[in-house]
């Protein structure tokens, strides 16, 4: 268990059927780090791998934690200690077991000071109204209890009836499970129950708390019952909200950017298979340690559950600290590529999480997964150049650009090499779509054909959103669309276009002047303010620029002028116009 000295309630999943309550862990004063009482949970729940509920934040003089009339009237309390060890006692439960609930606190007794732990389970006197017989688990098992612990070097007692340790009045936390009129669904008498009062003596320091606690994991260790390997885990213990959650999540899953990603249909065949066969692979969580639980390998598996509005799960789960992050990493992909190979984008996203995870550039991560996720030829290093083009792809997706390129790329009706090669180097999100959606889709190029048509593209315009929406190119896709041969037909006419109709390379001309000029001194502005023309006696390509310069505008202008010169792209289109 992690010790956090921040004022909360603590919840720890556990892997048997103990679970460890303690209403009241806080420090005493200021001058404490951690109190002694919650130092011995801590190493209690260690070395016992039990689940536990432990209250660090709220005092008994704020809230009696052992009384559930005043917790209820408390709707966060109640979800944050009641509804815990409700969810954990019905995880136990539901994995065929019998939960065993300790309850811990401290004090002294004042007629049994001789001992170091009194027990309380509900032991009252038959037929006496104020001191009612409700006992909370059977006198044999708490006699073994008892023994175990004397063999420990551990005095016990049991609580005077009289005594409210005892654990007998309805509304005390040992009889949680044993009144029906408080919360639905807590009803259990199967559950059994006990509460440890442990003395101070115990407890005069966090060393005597921690060996108190070795002795108490050593006892209860023969009493507790070990979860199956594969257990039921609820729904809705599992977080799948934060991308913390998500970390080992490479499967591409819904959003509002993308979502026909997400393959309703395959979660639909999923969820239908389930429904008939059963779920046939269980789900591996990893066990947080805020008491719930995220998923290392089938996000898939659990949407179909969650689709079939089940409250249940079968799942294998590890703990954080039972392996390393790099460890996760390797199970979740064999986990993930065992029944259907990883698509390009989830490629993309388990190297992209890998390398932020681990620390990792490209050669490495070709070393380390470059086999394992069946990149490039058998028996042949990945290069790194390979590694980027994944990682170049899924950035796409994760920016949240070009949803149909990343949907087709998924889909299988887009090339990887066209992605990553061709569209994936190109900056503009609209030209990339441009390229993409105008003419590589409707025209289905193959590879030498695509790079003679972008280079074509280029002479009409450096940016592709500007060069398709340019007339002799639209005229070439509506008529190269209509042919049988699209690809070689648009070449073909749009080379035409560009070598026999003059005009139309003027009017290009014009257009970009227009543009630049718009774009640099304003919608309003004029050919007399900005312009460029060719200088056609000159034996170089040159052009010839026009500026005007206004008394009461010359430091815009100038200001305009830097700006010009320091734009990459503005300076491209001119260096063009002297083609």
């Amino acid at each position: 268990m992690h010790q956090d000295n921040r004022p909360a309630i603590h919840t720890l999943l556990g892997i048997n059927n103990v679970l460890l309550v303690i209403p009241h862990a806080q420090r005493e004063n200021a001058t404490q780090n951690t109190s002694p009482l919650a130092i011995l949970g801590c190493t209690l729940v260690k070395n016992l791998h039990c689940y536990a509920v432990i209250n660090c934040k709220y005092k008994p003089t704020i809230m009696d934690m052992n009384d559930i009339r005043a917790i209820q009237k408390r709707k966060k309390i109640t979800d944050d200690f009641l509804n815990r060890i409700k969810a954990f006692k019905e995880e136990i439960s539901e994995n065929d077991l019998l939960p065993l609930i300790l309850i811990l606190q401290t004090g002294e007794d004042i007629t049994h000071r001789q001992a170091d732990i009194i027990f309380g389970y509900g032991q009252g006197e038959r037929g006496r109204d104020d001191r009612p017989h409700r006992p909370t688990i059977a006198p044999s098992l708490l006699s073994k209890i008892r023994i175990a612990l004397e063999d420990q070097g551990i005095r016990t007692a049991l609580a005077d009836t009289s005594s409210d340790i005892c654990g007998r009045k309805s509304y005390s936390l040992n009889q949680l499970f044993r009144q029906k009129k408080y919360m639905d669904g807590l009803y259990d008498p199967n559950v059994c129950s006990i509460t440890l009062t442990i003395t101070t003596t115990r407890l005069v320091d966090g060393k005597k708390a921690a060996q108190t606690a070795q002795q108490l994991a050593e006892t209860f260790s023969a009493f507790a019952k070990p979860m199956p390997l594969v257990r039921r885990i609820a729904m809705n213990a599992i977080d799948t909200g934060r991308p913390q959650d998500l970390r080992f999540i490479f499967r591409v899953y819904g959003d509002d950017q993308h979502n026909d990603m997400i393959r309703e249909a395959y979660i639909d065949e999923l969820a239908g298979s389930i429904e008939h066969n059963g779920l046939l692979h269980p789900l591996v969580l990893l066990q947080k340690m805020d008491g719930r639980y995220k998923i290392l390998c089938g996000f898939r598996r659990f949407q179909a559950m969650r689709q079939l509005r089940r409250q249940w799960v079968e799942a294998k789960t590890y703990s954080e600290g039972d392996f390393t992050t790099e460890d996760f990493f390797n199970i979740s992909l064999a986990e993930n590529t065992k029944r259907r190979n990883l698509n390009p984008v989830e490629i993309g996203n388990f190297l992209e999480s890998a390398s932020r995870e681990l620390n990792l550039n490209n050669a490495r991560l070709a070393d380390r997964f470059g086999e394992s996720l069946g990149m490039g030829l058998p028996g042949k290093k990945v290069s790194q150049s390979t590694i980027h083009k994944y990682r170049k792809l899924y950035q796409i997706r994760e920016r949240g650009e070009s949803a149909e390129i990343i949907s087709d790329v998924i889909n299988d009706n887009l090339q990887f090499s066209i992605a990553t090669e061709v569209l994936a180097p190109i900056k503009k999100p609209a030209d990339r779509d441009s390229l993409y959606l105008e003419i590589i889709k409707p025209l289905a190029p193959t590879r030498p054909q695509l790079l003679k048509i972008t280079k074509l593209l280029s002479t009409f315009h450096p940016q592709a959103e500007k060069a398709v929406a340019m007339l002799p190119v639209k005229s070439a896709l509506e008529k190269a669309v209509k042919s049988k041969q699209k690809a070689s037909t648009f070449l073909r006419i749009l080379k035409q276009s560009k070598e026999n109709q003059p005009l139309e390379k003027e009017k290009a001309f014009a257009e970009t002047v227009d543009t630049l000029r718009k774009d640099i001194f304003g919608s309003k502005s004029t050919k007399q303010d900005f312009d460029v023309s060719r200088t056609r006696k000159s034996q170089q390509k040159a052009v010839t620029l026009h500026i005007r310069l206004k008394k009461q505008s010359i430091d815009k202008t100038i200001t305009n002028l830097k700006n010009l010169l320091g734009d990459r792209e503005r300076l491209d289109e001119l260096r063009r116009l002297l083609q």
